[in-house]
């Protein structure tokens, strides 16, 4: 069942969305799947979210859809990906509480420079996320029967990020 395909592995994640080539890529594993859940079907709407993971696991993606996938979908997912694990790659949770990662040869960043690298990850994808719709916009405009399912299109979550939320 498509249900539980992954739209991108852990290394893709890494590539798309981490310069450092000593991480631990591993992290990602657990964040795909509830990522792609929260964040890609609500802009892509159930019916073609699961379009495309049917797709994914039968390996017959459609051009417009595969390119969708490559240029857009996946540099987002990874964003969102990171931002999501972003707090457990910082702290682990042991028998003796919630421990900081830190190394003999780095220093831990402070609360508001943690905050700030993190909100790095969401402000990326949801660049992503807003160039895919016009993207997808743009295309249908020129030819309405492309990606038909789109149509059930929803706003992302809203993530307050310490500020002020302003409706408009």
């Amino acid at each position: 069942m498509a249900f539980n395909t992954n739209i991108m592995t852990s290394t893709e994640v890494k590539s798309l969305a981490v310069d450092d080539l000593a991480f631990d890529q591993t992290y990602f594993d657990n964040y795909i799947i509830t990522s792609q859940r929260k964040y890609v079907r609500s802009v892509l709407g159930k019916d073609f979210y699961n379009e495309i993971l049917t797709q994914i696991e039968g390996n017959t993606l459609t051009t417009d859809n595969s390119t969708l996938l490559e240029s857009f979908i996946k540099p987002m997912l990874a964003h969102y990906i990171v931002y999501e694990c972003y707090s457990k790659v910082h702290t682990q949770l042991t028998n003796q509480g919630a421990m900081s990662n830190d190394t003999e040869f780095t220093d831990q960043t402070k609360s508001f420079e943690y905050s700030q690298s993190r909100d790095f990850y969401m402000n990326k994808a949801d660049f992503w996320r807003k160039d895919m719709v016009t993207y997808i916009d743009e295309v249908k405009d020129n030819n309405s029967t492309k990606y038909p399912l789109f149509n059930e299109c929803a706003d992302t979550p809203q993530v307050n990020k310490k500020g002020l939320i302003f409706y408009s």
